[in-house]
């Protein structure tokens, strides 16, 4: 997690140098479209990416940010532009986890209200808490969801205190779904 969080501390500078506030229901919708309504794809976000023109990150700032150890494949992009109004970072990766396949999509926004953010999400989801860690600067949550009969487990990392630009982690992990 203190790798994680060095990762994102350094892609934050990186990014959001210029980023102001933005609305927290426009990420939350950005992570729900390609994470969370259909479940992670991995093969789906690679295409999203190449049709979208997204700007690549190197492999080693992206497994910092994969919500499981020892990622199989991982991708991630720098997004801004048309795909939404702020800047983020968009990551997919495959895992083995007890012998199934699962895959994490994970997003980190920049400069936006995490409160309208988590707000959004449970609007949208039946989010059951499972778990909750709490640093001096951030609060990691766990929830479990059913969407659509597909349990996903999704974690969402925020300030303790949001100041209505904030930086957000969420992620959504489910077992690889084979489509015939």
């Amino acid at each position: 997690m203190a790798r994680a969080a060095a990762i994102l501390e350094l892609a934050f500078l990186c990014l959001a140098s210029s980023a102001q506030a933005e609305d927290g229901g426009s990420a939350f919708r950005f992570f729900e479209r390609l994470c969370l309504s259909r479940g992670p794809d991995y093969e789906r976000t690679v295409a999203t990416a190449e049709t979208s023109g997204w700007l690549p990150l190197p492999a080693e700032v992206l497994v910092g940010l994969a919500p499981l150890a020892n990622p199989e494949a991982v991708e991630g992009w720098a997004i801004s532009g048309n795909d939404l109004p702020q800047r983020m970072i968009l990551e997919i990766s495959k895992h083995t986890l007890s012998g199934k396949l699962v895959h994490a999509c994970t997003i980190v926004a920049f400069g936006i209200n995490s409160i309208e953010f988590e707000k959004a999400f449970f609007q949208r989801t039946d989010g059951e808490a499972i778990q909750q860690a709490r640093s001096a600067t951030h609060v990691h949550k766990l929830f479990s969801l059913d969407l659509s009969g597909r349990s996903e487990l999704v974690t969402l990392t925020v300030p303790v205190e949001s100041n209505g630009a904030d930086n957000l982690m969420a992620s959504s992990i489910a077992e690889a779904e084979w489509e015939n």
